[in-house]
């Protein structure tokens, strides 16, 4: 009995010292990080966007005259040979019309002979005689114009090239000048069609060489050059439209629509701040944050505000000038002010 009182008093007594001891204070904990350096240089600052492949030359095929359309030789996608004949009109009322302007010059020129022959025998005025010749040339000129229409009551192909798109059916009226066929050339080169920003267009010059990639040809990169900057926005999209020239390369097959992905590389290089992709924490639109390590070894949060992607950099602005070191990895698990430790 008196030993179990003995062992509830020193009980008693060892709980007490554990409440009132004072809990230890913990080591600082060091966070084991992998740091990139940052690099600070003039480059040339890529500017992105996508664009639509076509070929060099696009032209709107019409009829001269208007009419009821009677053939079309060809379908959309189809490839033609410079002179193929395309589409052809009704030719009955532009024969007639041919016909009234052949029958019309023939009166006029036997009334200027008939004219001519009266004025020798002083039969007719020489005002008479001037005015037969006028009426002669005016059913001549009628003339010329019939059978110009009748001419061109064809579309031919102007050069080979391939059809990008039909606007007209057999048997459909069409007025004069009407686009009846999207034609597009086969020559030397491409063009590629994009919308570039305002922020970006005043970065670009034309004769800027640009690499261009098509998702039918996945890690082959073309080049291309700037031929063509819009000088003013286009209304729908906001953006200014721009055409790149591509060189038709040998061994591989390019098609009218294909999307391109666009890195244009202006000739103007400017003094950019690089760090890799993956440092960026909590990006938000063109802002995010980066931890970078000090002197002392500690992480330091940092903003900064971002831009162009360059292979697997990205150009940023805001990270103070004498900090060299980037944290890229173990970077979600601190905190401003942390010691670091790094492991590179």
């Amino acid at each position: 009995m008196k030993e179990r009182s003995i062992f509830l008093v020193l009980t008693v007594l060892f709980a007490a010292s554990c409440v009132n001891r004072s809990p230890e204070k913990p080591t600082d904990e060091v966070v084991r990080v992998r740091v990139s350096e940052i690099y600070r240089q003039k480059i040339s600052i890529p500017v992105h966007s996508t664009g639509i492949l076509a070929p060099s030359e696009e032209m709107k095929l019409s009829f001269k005259t208007g009419g009821l359309v009677a053939h079309i030789q060809v379908r959309e996608g189809q490839k033609v040979k410079k002179g193929d004949i395309l589409a052809s009109l009704n030719l009955a009322e532009i024969t007639a019309r041919a016909g009234q302007a052949q029958d019309a010059y023939d009166k006029a020129l036997r009334d200027y002979s008939r004219a001519q022959n009266l004025y020798r025998d002083s039969v007719v005025t020489l005002e008479q005689k001037q005015d037969a010749n006028t009426a002669l040339n005016v059913a001549k000129s009628n003339l010329d114009i019939a059978r110009f229409n009748l001419a061109h009551s064809k579309i031919l192909a102007p050069d080979d090239g391939i059809i990008l798109k039909q606007l007209v059916r057999e048997n459909e009226m069409v007025s004069q000048g009407y686009p009846v066929f999207l034609f597009g050339t086969f020559g030397r080169h491409w063009k590629v069609k994009c919308g570039i920003s305002d922020r970006d267009i005043v970065k670009i010059s034309k004769g800027d060489t640009a690499s261009l990639t098509f998702d039918a040809w996945p890690g082959v990169r073309f080049v291309a050059v700037v031929s063509l900057i819009g000088g003013m926005s286009n209304p729908y999209t906001g953006t200014y439209d721009t055409e790149l020239l591509l060189d038709n390369p040998s061994g591989y097959r390019l098609v009218s629509g294909f999307v391109a992905g666009i890195d244009i590389y202006p000739a103007r290089r400017e003094f950019s701040i690089l760090i890799p992709v993956g440092s960026i924490i909590e990006a938000d639109g063109d802002q995010g944050y980066v931890f970078v390590v000090n002197d002392s070894q500690k992480a330091c949060r940092i903003k900064v505000k971002t831009g162009s992607i360059v292979d697997t950099m990205i150009a940023v602005k805001g990270i103070p000038a004498g900090i060299s070191r980037i944290v890229t990895g173990g970077a979600a698990y601190l905190k401003d002010g942390d010691k670091v430790k790094v492991v590179n």
